[in-house]
């Protein structure tokens, strides 16, 4: 049995600090009004901004804890979202693995399964700026690919291409990925 490890998969963030900065400003202004509006009104006005309050908590679990990660021994894609149940996939029970766009600058390796399906960002050029996963990780998810579902050797060339790309530093905007933005 091959010795399993779980390699996280970092989320391609936004480089930009005004992103955040207008994230974290939303954030505590929504969270400041509904607390004005829970101190000061009464009955249903009340319980709406206390709902307010809980929607806006939820929202930003949902955005800040969410993990993905691989395991190696088993050659699984692992997906977790705040409160809700993990998704995973196998890469030999694939029904799918494959590039997916989604059409807002975004170009994500998909891979679809029983258990759901988990998509891995690997390139982005959007209003959170251009950016790539870097060459590890492409090239680890290249080798597992191979590893678990062989027939796959065109799409993991092109995981392989790009890494190369990153590596050698090219442009997001400029690599061989970018032509399925």
């Amino acid at each position: 049995m091959a010795e399993s490890a779980q390699l996280d998969i970092p989320r391609l963030l936004s480089r930009q600090p005004t992103r955040w900065l207008a994230f974290g400003g939303t954030v505590v202004a929504v969270l400041a009004m509904a607390g004005w509006a829970v101190a000061t009104e009464t009955g249903v006005n009340q319980v709406m901004a206390g709902l307010v309050v809980a929607a806006t908590v939820v929202a930003v679990a949902a955005v800040v804890w969410r993990r993905t990660w691989l395991d190696t021994g088993d050659g699984t894609l692992h997906h977790r979202v705040a409160f809700l149940p993990e998704r995973r996939v196998a890469w030999a029970q694939a029904t799918t693995v494959d590039l997916e766009r989604n059409r807002a600058g975004q170009l994500a390796l998909r891979a679809r399964g029983e258990r759901g399906t988990v998509r891995v960002t690997l390139l982005a050029d959007d209003l959170g700026g251009e950016r790539s996963a870097g060459p590890d990780l492409l090239r680890v998810l290249a080798d597992e690919i191979d590893r678990w579902a062989p027939e796959r050797q065109r799409l993991t060339s092109r995981l392989r291409a790009q890494a190369d790309h990153v590596e050698a530093g090219g442009a997001p905007r400029e690599s061989p990925l970018a032509r399925h933005l």
